[in-house]
């Protein structure tokens, strides 16, 4: 078989065609759990990266928590938890999302900050500095389709609780 210029144009074509389709093929969205679990993964990945901005993208402008504290109140007290120190390993552990309806989800969680180079939660505690918050809330899809935390409510963990 002899290649031509025609063939090789042609079977280029007939790549990048098969690479539109497989590309914009309809890909079927995660559910409420899923959705709200991933989307809490990712701000904790921004935050132990130091990333508040990514992590208050995940934040409604109709935040607010059971204590009264708007979306601006958490973006400073999360700043400040976050850059104080030198380092910072977040781990989320008991993730509990209930699907109240297709576009909204109620979670439970509990967040372990320690400012240590721990890689795993058993090494933690040993040379750490921790503080843990059992957190429920609610998340929602807000209308650009992204899932944003509309409601929470924290309470501070005593150290005997994460056993």
């Amino acid at each position: 078989m002899v290649l031509t210029r025609a063939r090789v144009v042609s079977g280029m074509a007939a790549v990048a065609a098969a690479a539109l389709v497989l590309y914009f093929w309809p890909r079927e969205e995660p559910g409420v759990k899923d959705a709200v679990t991933q989307r809490i993964i990712a701000m904790t990945r921004f935050a132990e990266d130091k990333d508040v901005g990514e992590v208050m993208e995940g934040v409604s402008e109709r935040f607010k928590t059971a204590e009264g504290w708007s979306k601006q109140d958490v973006h400073r007290i999360l700043a400040a938890q976050v850059l104080r120190g030198q380092w910072v390993r977040i781990f989320t552990t008991d993730i509990d999302v209930h699907e109240v309806s297709p576009t909204q989800g109620d979670f439970q969680a509990r967040f372990i900050f320690g400012r240590s180079q721990a890689e795993k939660l058993e090494d933690l505690a040993r040379d750490s500095v921790l503080n843990a918050y059992a957190i429920e809330g609610t998340f929602e899809k807000e209308a650009d389709g992204e899932w944003r935390v509309v409601k929470a409510k924290q309470r501070r963990l005593d150290p005997s609780e994460l056993l």
